[in-house]
């Protein structure tokens, strides 16, 4: 069922649902279910967007956007993206992005991110939370509370110690066991990888860099370049 809400050249295929409140531009849909969104000069094929602040340039393939802020010049396939987060000049496979994290200029497949920036970076097959990654290629891993640049733990998030920990490493998976316990303590995960010497300075994580990630949501000026990113 096709409502009258805001449409400029703009082709419709496959079964499409949309409300009053939608206004969609120059964009190809299909098989799509938009609700309370912008969408300009994207291509959407079986996906489901539900109050999108602002969808430009980008394509996106059996996913979906929940509360998004901007999803910008990326491409998104078999993904969800939820929670204030956004995504610019990025490539995000067979992930879920959530928490209102950033991803910018960067390559994102098979992981989860949460309450954390992606700047420059490639993740693979990682379980990212609270941590700031900027320059710098992780696979394998989860990551928490940590500052990484080029490769290198910088710094922390708040007061907790950061983790680096190989998804397969076997104290991941006691740890794991023990929480199906009632009562049981779960450890710290210990940190192996990128271990920094002497004190973390502490990062907060809605300012750092914040000069470097600003990037107006309503310009078309800028380069036009491909993603991802290579580190």
């Amino acid at each position: 069922m096709m409502d009258n809400n805001s449409q400029h050249a703009t082709q419709f295929g496959g079964n499409i649902t949309t409300n009053d409140d939608n206004t969609i531009t120059r964009s190809n849909l299909r098989n799509c279910a938009v609700t309370s969104s912008y969408v300009k000069r994207s291509t959407f094929d079986d996906c489901v967007l539900v109050q999108v602040r602002s969808a430009s340039r980008s394509t996106g393939k059996k996913s979906h956007f929940h509360g998004v802020t901007s999803v910008k010049r990326s491409e998104v396939t078999e993904s969800t993206l939820l929670e204030k987060s956004s995504a610019h000049r990025s490539t995000i496979k067979t992930s879920t992005v959530r928490d209102a994290s950033t991803i910018t200029t960067s390559a994102v497949t098979g992981s989860t991110i949460s309450h954390s920036q992606l700047r420059r970076a490639k993740v693979k097959d990682c379980d990212v939370e609270d941590c700031i990654i900027s320059r710098s290629s992780f696979e394998g891993m989860v990551l928490k509370f940590g500052v990484w640049k080029r490769g290198q733990l910088i710094g922390k998030i708040g007061d907790k110690e950061p983790v680096a920990i190989r998804k397969d490493d076997p104290r991941l998976t006691a740890s794991s066991s023990r929480a199906a316990g009632p009562s049981s303590n779960i450890p710290a995960v210990p940190e192996l990888d990128s271990k920094s010497k002497g004190p973390l300075p502490v990062h907060d994580l809605d300012r750092i860099d914040s000069a470097e990630s600003a990037e107006s949501e309503d310009s078309d000026r800028s380069e036009d370049l491909p993603p991802p990113y290579k580190v």
